[in-house]
């Protein structure tokens, strides 16, 4: 009769559900949100211009410009590729690179904190991550080889590129604030 007791408290569970109770339920798992800066080995730092991210030289009052990323892990990906989810203005706006054949960077009102909860279909807004040598990368989960890039033009908008070369920067410093 060692079961009995289980029994015993699986039966008065369901019948407290029957008769209107509400059980106690585990919360969500909370998102936790990360603040960092991020610029490109040119030295070149984020800011919106004309609804657009792009990277350029601020200095003196203009450093006020530059936008910091906020970023979540998103757990519907592999952990050990580092997968993010990438926003400006407090995670109200996210970095978005939906599939294509020649993919853009987007920027779309959404909720940093919601998207996980999205689980794959949230692929468009994850970025996988890689270091080497001090320096960061971010592919893109729903266009695998295409990365975040910037311009080694200054105040050019953010892009993604398949490959480094003289006109793509594909690595980034990224610091915590």
């Amino acid at each position: 009769m060692a079961c009995q007791p289980a029994l015993t408290l699986a039966l008065l569970f369901l019948c407290a559900e029957a008769e209107g109770f509400a059980l106690c339920h585990t919360p969500a798992l909370q998102t936790t949100v990360f603040q960092y800066r991020i610029w490109d080995v040119n030295q070149k730092s984020l800011y919106l211009r004309n609804d657009q991210l792009v990277a350029g030289h601020l200095q003196g009052a203009n450093a006020a410009l530059e936008e910091k990323v906020f970023w979540v892990p998103n757990r519907a990906f592999e952990p050990s590729r580092l997968p993010v989810i990438l926003g400006i203005q407090n995670g109200t706006r996210c970095l978005a690179s939906p599939p294509a054949s020649q993919p853009t960077l987007q920027l779309q009102d959404t909720d940093i904190r919601e998207l996980p909860r999205a689980g794959t279909a949230s692929a468009a807004f994850t970025f996988f991550r890689s270091y080497k040598d001090g320096l960061w990368r971010f592919e893109s989960a729903a266009n695998p080889g295409w990365f975040l890039c910037t311009s080694a033009r200054g105040h050019q908008p953010l892009g993604l590129s398949r490959h480094p070369d003289a006109t793509h920067l594909l690595d980034f410093y990224f610091q915590l604030c």
